[in-house]
This record gives structure tokens, sequence and C-alpha cells, in this order.
């Protein structure tokens, strides 16, 4: 219960639940500028207990800092943020404040309530999406922001995209409320039409992976994605960190890669500050160098730097040049991590490189950009994820080699209407061309000294 902790300063803490289960408390001291945070005694001898993060065990010291960047990494980014700030009037330096209007529904299963309130008072409440409703919202975006809808802020997961999280339920769709969570993700296109088709990009890449997950191991490695037509496209996201239990929804503790890192949201890029010739060398974001050093907090080692090396595969076959350190999770299982489905899988190599970034979110050995990722550079990832390099060769050659066949298939897929059509032939063209690419490489990666490394 929440009376475990001290009763003074409620207004500026915030109670951690797991479901009706306390977790802890979160607390802000604005003097210090400073955030902390402690289970509660009941939690630690729970035994379905988790801890928030690595950095944030359950016994053992936690620091400000660490606390800081966990709270900081459940934010939305860019433009979804301004929105929430402007609605709110709470300004986006104002961490505390915007995980109090925002931390009801967190991405994976924590939901941070005013200090003193209880989950289960909370009643189920499911308020109807109409798609004639949906399609006129989405028309609306730039008068009326994509996340506000009855006067509240209705995103509250990380990312830049306009998102709305819904209960779904059949065909129906829910905004949910009280008790309630939301089962789905839904992503319009985005308002940037220098980036067309971008729900038929992304959907086709996670059904693309998901094929080859389903040759070599009998399973979906994305999340699996659907496209809703209101009319226009949106990408309909089930959300692996929801599990249904029979007529209730329940939540997995999730956390991203900058969560497990302990990195600020503003490290999600190997190169945190810029690929310009004085700070190119600074790369202490995220990168797989850094991905490596969870190996003591996997439950299985073996699987999840696989998993790690599978994900990595994705960004070589799809030109996914934005893979950052927020775009990968991990399930957190007591105090152990499992890599989640992989999601946000997009080609960004099929637009225009002056209109989209196209340089490599993290280096594959010491090259950012695709076309320079040879054989060296990929023996040298192997090297620094702690992935053998004759597995990886292999695993990349048979997955090279699937990939031909289903990003062809993939693109025939009816689902695909209009200008998506024409679209996906040309990413599975593209995909095609990345295997052929790659195929070339992989006699050499095992070869290569392990002197050079």
């Amino acid at each position: 219960m929440s009376s475990a902790f001290p009763a003074q300063g409620l207004d500026l803490a915030l109670d951690v639940f797991f479901g009706t289960d306390l977790v802890g408390r979160l607390a802000f001291d604005p003097e210090l500028d400073q955030f902390s945070f402690v289970y509660s005694a009941p939690w630690r001898q729970r035994a379905h207990r988790f801890q928030l993060s690595p950095h944030i065990p359950l016994d053992g010291e936690v620091s400000a800092v660490a606390v800081r960047r966990f709270i900081d990494n459940l934010l939305p980014e860019g433009r979804a943020l301004d929105v929430v700030s402007s609605f709110t009037h709470v300004q986006k330096s104002n961490l505390f404040g915007l995980i109090r209007v925002l931390g009801r529904e967190t991405a994976g299963a924590l939901s941070l309530l005013p200090a003193g309130q209880q989950p289960r008072a909370q009643e189920a409440q499911r308020r109807p999406v109409a798609l004639a409703e949906l399609q006129q919202r989405i028309d609306d975006r730039n008068r009326i922001p994509f996340a506000i809808w009855d006067d509240k802020v209705r995103m509250s997961v990380a990312g830049y995209q306009d998102k709305l999280l819904v209960l779904r339920e059949g065909e129906a769709l829910f905004l949910a409320d009280g008790s309630l969570s939301s089962t789905h993700i839904l992503k319009p296109e985005p308002l940037n039409d220098k980036l067309p088709c971008m729900v038929a990009n992304e959907h086709f890449c996670m059904q693309l992976i998901n094929r080859l997950g389903q040759r070599r191991l009998k399973e979906n490695w994305a999340a699996e994605v659907e496209i809703l037509r209101v009319p226009a496209p949106v990408l309909c996201v089930e959300r692996f960190d929801r599990v249904r239990d029979g007529g209730d929804v329940r939540r997995v503790h999730v956390i991203d890669g900058c969560h497990a890192l302990n990195l600020p949201v503003s490290h999600k890029y190997e190169r945190p500050l810029g690929n310009a010739e004085d700070v190119r060398h600074i790369r202490d974001g995220a990168s797989f160098d850094a991905l490596a050093t969870l190996r003591p907090h996997l439950s299985n080692a073996a699987i999840g730097i696989r998993q790690m090396a599978l994900w990595a595969i994705t960004t070589l076959l799809l030109g996914n040049s934005d893979a950052h350190g927020k775009n990968i999770s991990f399930f957190g299982r007591g105090d152990a991590l499992a890599v989640a489905p992989f999601y946000d899988l997009v080609s960004v190599a099929v637009y225009d490189a002056r209109h989209i970034d196209q340089e490599l979110a993290m280096a594959f050995g010491d090259e950012f950009v695709l076309p320079a990722v040879k054989s060296f550079a990929l023996a040298d990832f192997c090297e620094r994820l702690g992935f053998p390099r004759r597995t990886f060769a292999r695993e990349l050659k048979q997955l090279c080699e699937w990939a031909r066949e289903e990003a062809r298939a993939q693109a025939q897929d009816p689902v695909y209407v209009e200008a998506e059509r024409p679209f996906v032939r040309a990413l599975a063209d593209y995909v095609v061309a990345r295997a052929d690419f790659l195929l070339g490489q992989v006699m050499e990666i095992p070869r290569f000294s392990d002197d050079l490394f």
C-alpha cells in the first residue's frame, strides 16, 4: 500500500503500479532538481516482481541520474512532445509534470498515478472511435493535433510519429480509459509529403521480416501489423506489451534500448553530437558495442545476442538506417531481459536522401553508410556484438536467399492499392538488390584473422 511511504511531499510524488501492485514511489526534489525511486517492501517479496531496469535494481543503490533517464525515455519526442507540452501547459523541460500527465498508461506495464491514488478505484471506460471520425481527425491534423481526443492527451508512448493508442475488440476501435488498457497503436501517413506510402512501407517491412521468421524458426520476429482503410491508410500495430487474458488485457513490462543501457534520449544515436568532422569520433550513444554489454542481463545470452544480430540484419536488408537505441526493446522478467519483437521497421533508403537522413543510427564496425558495410565491417560488427562470425555469415546467407523470394511475394499482397503497388514493388527490388550485395560479402566474413579486431 502507498502508506508504506512518508506522507510529506505527495504533490511531487507518483506511485508506480503494476496492475494493482504498488511497485514503488517516484519522487521529485525541485530544489536539487533530482528524482528518486524506492521500491515498496511488498513488491520486493512478490513472486512476479521485476526491476524497472538493470540500472534501477531491486536491491542496491539507485542513482538519481538513472531514474531521470528512465522517466525521460518513457516520453514522446519531437512534435508529439510539443503537442503535449502546449496542450497541458507543462514545459518540455518539466519532466515530472509531463510524466504526471502521461504516466497512467506508459509503454510496458507501469502506471504512474498521483501518490495515494489506487488503480482499482478507476472505472473501466470504452469510448468508441468510428472510422469516419478517425478519417476526420486524420484530415484535421494540421488544425487539431492527432494526440488530442476529447480534450485529453491520448499519446503516452515514445517516438516522433503521430500515433493513437486504442483498444481493439474485433473490428471495433475504442479509446480506453480508467482500468482499461490499449491493445493496438494506430499510425496514419506522416504529414510530410516527401515520405509517401509510409504505411505501406512499414507494413511491407514488418511482414517481410515475419515471413523470414516463419521460414527460419516458424515464429514471427516482428509485431503483428495490418492496414486499415478509413479510407486513408492507417497502420494498426498490435502491442506486444499487451496480452489478452480472457476478457482482460494484461500489461507486460518492456523497456527500450536506451532504458536498458541507461542512456538519455539524446544518445539514441551512436553519434549523439552528429557527424561534423570535429565531433564524429564521439560515439558514446547507443551502438552494437553498447548492446553487447547487456549480455550479463539477458535471461538467455545466446538467444538474446542472436536476436540482436537478426535485428541488425533487418537494417542491412531493408535499408532501415534509423534503427536507433529506442527502436529495440526488451521484456523485463525478474532481474533479466529478453529481446522483444521488432517494430518500427521501415526502409529509409527508398526515399530521397535530400529529404531524410540516410546515415546509419548505429555503425557496422566503423561504417555509417550502407554501401560501405562490406565483409570487413560485418566481421567487425560480429566481434563487437560478440556473435560468432561463421554463424552470422550462415544466418545472413540463408536470410538473404529467402528475402529474394519473400520480398517479391510480399509485394504481391492484395492489401496494397493504387500508388502503394508500384511503391512496394520498388521496395522489393531494393531488398533483392541488398540481398544480392550481402550475398557477395558473406564468404569473407569468417575468414579475417582475429588479430585484425
